[in-house]
This record gives structure tokens, C-alpha cells and sequence, in this order.
């Protein structure tokens, strides 16, 4: 059949491809209202806001210690613990009870010098009080033989 015989046909695809167009035009449009709202500000955000840092050696950490470093790219000092060979862990050295910074290992936890609060090396997790809440826990990333950590 030719158009001339069948208009229905021909008016049909010009209304579908106009359809199609204006598709494609309204999420385009919705793209830009989701940035224009600051939405990509968020992700930005959020995005800089979890940077991997060098922080130290697997050498410098033996296994069942902790050891304190200070990321200065980050301005943050943070905790790294080895409780099992080859596995780290790394913490924020401020004791959740009343700010005091960790310094101690007795066993498999770390130790609280003010109160005696004690957290678990592996998790972060409250041993003994007065602390009721465990250790904040940053992301370790081993390569090779250098830890990172995000924060």
C-alpha cells in the first residue's frame, strides 16, 4: 500500500516519532533540573569526602600491636591495628567515653589510658566501659605493601 491509500499509516508514524523526540527531550530536561537542584553537588560532595590516603607500611604495624600515624594530607590522626597476620584494621584513636586518645594494647584490645575503657582491636567494638560506643572504623586498603585508608 502506498500513503496516499492508507493516511492513518503515515499520520501514526509521524506522531510516533514525535513521541520518541519528545522523550528524549524530557529526560534531558530532567537531567538538567536534577543538576540545576544540586543534585551532582551531593555527589561531588560525597565524592570528596571519601579519598584514599597513604598511611604507612604493613612493616610498620607487627601483628597483635596498634600503632598511631598522622595522615597530614587528611589532618587526621588515625589508629592502624594488625590482630591477625596479614589482616588491618584502622580506627579513630579517640576514646568514645570522653575523647581521650587510645594508647595502650592489652591483649586483643585497645586500651583506654584515662578510664580504662577497653575496644576490640579487630572491630572497634566496646570490651569494657565506661565507653558505650565502639571506635569510628575507617575502610583499609591494602596494595602491595603500603595501607590506605578512606576518610
Amino acid at each position: 500500500m502506498s500513503d496516499s491509500n492508507c493516511p492513518n499509516q503515515r499520520l501514526t508514524e509521524v506522531t510516533e516519532g514525535k513521541l520518541a523526540l519528545s522523550r528524549r527531550n524530557f529526560f534531558a530536561g530532567i537531567a538538567v533540573a536534577a543538576g540545576s537542584i544540586g543534585l551532582t553537588g551531593i555527589a561531588e560532595s560525597a565524592d570528596a569526602a571519601t579519598k584514599r590516603y597513604k598511611v604507612c607500611s604493613t612493616k610498620d604495624v607487627k601483628v597483635g600491636s596498634a600503632v598511631m600515624f598522622l595522615v597530614k594530607s587528611a589532618n587526621i590522626m588515625v589508629l592502624i591495628t594488625q590482630p591477625k597476620s596479614g589482616i588491618f584494621r584502622a580506627f579513630n584513636p579517640s576514646c568514645t567515653h570522653e575523647g581521650f586518645q587510645i594508647d595502650g594494647v592489652q591483649g586483643k584490645n585497645l586500651v583506654c589510658p584515662m578510664h580504662q575503657a577497653q575496644f576490640d582491636m579487630a572491630t572497634g567494638a566496646v570490651k569494657r566501659g565506661p565507653a558505650r560506643k565502639a571506635l569510628k572504623k575507617y575502610t583499609v586498603t591494602k596494595i602491595g605493601t603500603t595501607i590506605y585508608i578512606n576518610a
